[in-house]
């Protein structure tokens, strides 16, 4: 089973970082440190848990981007658990605390090559394209909450 939590503890950090290092920076060779961000000290954060082996299987952070927008960031799943609605659990509980905090919108900057997967979640893109890192852009969608 699967449970959305709040990483409390220092181990439990320790992991929460872990994953989002090795998704989503180990692939393009990054050292350490950069699956962090400026944004870190005024985000929530939460995690998928598959509660039979206390593993994290799952990671997304959100933040008020401006007054009533949220942005959601650094969201992964680890390879071997995509495709078992993982990452729906995180975009709800993502959404569902934006909702508590009075957030109006809440967007992301999506890599081009995953915005199928946020439209078909209800989410649309409201920016042109811009450089990220290397070669991969990203693009800025929202939904109306």
């Amino acid at each position: 089973m699967i449970e959305i939590r709040t990483p409390k503890t220092r181990e439990d950090f320790k992991a929460y970082y872990d994953l989002r290092y090795r998704l989503l920076r180990q692939p393009w060779a990054q050292v350490r440190g950069t699956e962090k961000d400026d944004y870190e000290p005024i985000s929530q954060h939460f995690m998928a848990v598959d509660t039979a082996n206390n593993e994290i299987v799952g990671v997304i952070k959100i933040y008020e981007k401006e007054p009533g927008v949220g942005c959601f960031s650094h969201m992964a799943v680890s390879s071997a658990r995509q495709r078992q609605g993982i990452g729906k659990l995180l975009m709800d509980a993502v959404e569902a605390r934006s909702h508590e905090l009075g957030y109006h919108t809440l967007g992301c900057f999506s890599r081009l090559n995953t915005t199928l997967y946020f439209e078909q979640a209800g989410y649309k893109i409201a920016g042109l394209p811009s450089h990220y890192f290397g070669t991969t852009q990203v693009v800025w969608m929202e939904k109306k909450l």
